[in-house]
């Protein structure tokens, strides 16, 4: 998704990929992780950063905070009743899965969605 956004010109947030295999080791680039910061490869997120599953299906996002602000994270998840996330205590990166990891951008409480749709199209197209 973020190659095709680029090539469409659309700006995305500065992001990484750490990709993990069945049992949580590490594919690629190594994950160095601090209490405020994480760095996979040669790119630090300092927090607060976001966390996203790598398979697009997966809508447990999490918002990591810097412990300036209190730390811990916010845990997305598709709306439930009321809810679409909860707060936790939990500061440090999940140790399972694969994930993109990218700059946190501040949205002042607007919900920003992206929806994908199939357009299939009947030559010529206009």
């Amino acid at each position: 998704m973020y190659s095709l956004l680029k090539s469409a010109g659309i700006e995305t947030p500065r992001y990484a990929i750490l990709r993990r295999d069945e049992d949580g080791n590490v594919i690629g680039p190594d994950l160095i992780e601090t209490e405020d910061s994480v760095q996979i490869g040669d790119t630090v997120f300092y927090k607060p950063f976001v966390e996203k599953p790598l398979d697009a299906e997966d809508h447990s996002v999490c918002i990591y905070y810097p412990t300036s602000a209190g730390g811990g994270s916010q845990r997305l998840f598709r709306k439930v009743g009321s809810r679409s996330s909860v707060y936790s205590r939990q500061s440090y990166v999940r140790r399972t899965g694969s994930y993109i990891y990218e700059d946190f951008v501040p949205t002042d409480g607007t919900d920003v969605k992206v929806y994908s749709f199939n357009i299939k199209c009947v030559f010529p197209c206009k």
